[in-house]
């Protein structure tokens, strides 16, 4: 069945979004939990350099809920 098709009755509420972190020198946005070895894998690739450098990203005030639909997969805000 294509999402086109589906009527979306079959919805599971998504968690909020991880913790992020931001580079202060690439400006990469990533998952805490994807960081390869504590480390930018954007400036390693582009430049060699193992930049631990991070500020935190806040998540949205008031952030809409997101579902995801066990039918077809569609990711949908609420």
């Amino acid at each position: 069945m294509s999402d086109s098709d589906c009527k979306h009755q079959t919805l599971v509420l998504l968690p909020p979004p991880d913790k992020k972190l931001r580079c202060r020198h690439c400006h990469l946005t990533i998952a805490e939990e994807e960081l390869a070895d504590g480390h930018c894998p954007e400036c390693y690739e582009a430049y060699g350099l193992k930049r631990r450098d991070f500020e935190p990203v806040e998540p949205e005030k008031g952030g809409k809920a997101r579902y995801v639909c066990e039918n077809c997969g569609a990711v949908i805000d609420g």
